[in-house]
């Protein structure tokens, strides 16, 4: 999902690719800081993916935990974004919380709700718990 998401200066996003991973009903919801919640649906989500961008962004997760029952899955997804691949320092880190639901055949987006830091760094000592992947800022999962 993160990869899709990214893209060099000049590109949209694999808006392809990641079509197939939203359900029809899904809903993109989130917030920054002292910032008022927004909310789309997953459609108008995936549209706003398709104009391309004249920076770059590069979505990069570090950490995830994952917890599901039967045919649900909640994972929370800690990621850094930067507008440069090689950039050493992050611009912001997030934490996306993502509600999936499994059909039989595929799992499919339901939810997903992001928060971007506060303060540079702050999401990064976000504690998971002791089963949660994660790796070392700068170094995708």
């Amino acid at each position: 999902m993160w990869q899709a998401m990214s893209h060099a200066p000049g590109v949209a996003a694999d808006v392809a690719a990641l079509k197939p991973l939203f359900h029809p009903d899904a809903v993109v919801a989130g917030a920054r800081p002292g910032g008022a919640l927004s909310q789309q649906s997953g459609t108008a989500f995936l549209q706003s993916l398709q104009q391309s961008r004249p920076k770059g962004f590069y979505e990069c997760e570090i950490g995830r935990e994952v917890r599901w029952y039967g045919q649900f899955a909640t994972v929370l997804s800690l990621v850094e974004s930067r507008p440069d691949p090689t950039q050493k320092q992050a611009d912001f880190t997030g934490i996306n919380s993502l509600q999936w639901y499994f059909d039989g055949k595929q799992w499919q987006l339901i939810a997903l709700y992001y928060y971007l830091e506060q303060k540079p760094g702050e999401l990064q000592q976000w504690p998971l718990a002791a089963d949660a992947r994660r790796a070392p800022a700068g170094t995708c999962l």
